[in-house]
């Protein structure tokens, strides 16, 4: 009977011994399985995926500056008085001499535009009481933007306005009339500048670039003021610094290796 029992239970931690190598044993990996590189902006992304070709991803980069060809001006007149008759006709004799002032220099009727036309009440109320302390007060403002393409009058146009009766000079924004000849030189050097990456990192990898599988342009261009100028009604000569303008153009392109 005893030799029986030690057999049984010799069999149970045979048992128990195999289900524990058996849980020890680390699991197998399938086979074909790939890794994918996060992509990075200088250095590119390697991608293996399974039952497809090697792919090598770049991002390119293209940037154009140029000397703006154009200045944007928002100026404009303000008037007030106690009667909204006398603000008013104040306001249009004041701004028909800054429009005529402004074709003196060179601006055409076209680049004039009416940005805004506003008529404010003030009334004049005590702080304590709230009691009207006297008549009310009109104020009736009119904004134009003035688009200059001959950079060189700017300074002497915007002059011109505030001797006419402007006394309103917000800011002047600085822009190119055509864009897009700049964008499609960014996009040829953004080009160029991917495809010296991929060379590079697939002669590294002694590999060689295959077709390209896919190409997405990830920044649009768009002009980005490098430096802005502002006019203020105290300068004299209203002195103007037009800088630079800055085009760039962002692909990110896709080759099989070989």
């Amino acid at each position: 009977m005893k030799s029986l029992r030690w057999r049984w239970l010799f069999r149970r931690g045979g048992m128990i011994g195999l289900m524990l190598i058996s849980a020890c044993r680390p699991a197998s990996t399938p086979s074909g399985t790939g890794a994918l590189l996060e992509p990075d902006i200088h250095a590119g992304a390697l991608t293996v995926s399974n039952g497809a070709s090697t792919g090598l991803t770049v991002i390119g980069i293209g940037t154009v500056r140029a000397r703006p060809d154009q200045a944007v001006v928002t100026l404009g007149v303000e008037t007030e008085g106690e009667a909204l008759a006398a603000a008013l006709n104040e306001n249009n004799r004041r701004a028909s001499a800054v429009l005529a002032a402004l074709k003196e220099h060179g601006v055409a009727e076209a680049d004039i535009q009416t940005t805004s036309f506003q008529i404010q009440i003030e009334e004049p109320r005590d702080r304590q009481t709230g009691q009207r302390t006297g008549p009310p007060i009109y104020h009736v403002t009119h904004v134009y933007t003035v688009i200059f393409r001959d950079l060189d009058r700017v300074g002497q146009g915007v002059d011109a306005a505030v001797a006419a009766g402007a006394n309103r000079v917000n800011a002047i924004a600085f822009r190119i009339g055509d864009p897009n000849r700049l964008a499609m030189e960014a996009r040829r050097l953004a080009a160029e500048d991917a495809k010296a990456r991929a060379q590079a990192l697939a002669s590294a990898l002694g590999a060689q670039l295959g077709r390209i599988t896919h190409i997405t342009e990830t920044a649009s261009p768009w002009p980005v003021p490098m430096a802005r100028a502002s006019a203020s009604l105290e300068a004299a000569a209203a002195p103007v610094a037009a800088g630079e303008l800055e085009i760039t153009v962002q692909i990110q392109v896709t080759w099989e290796l070989r």
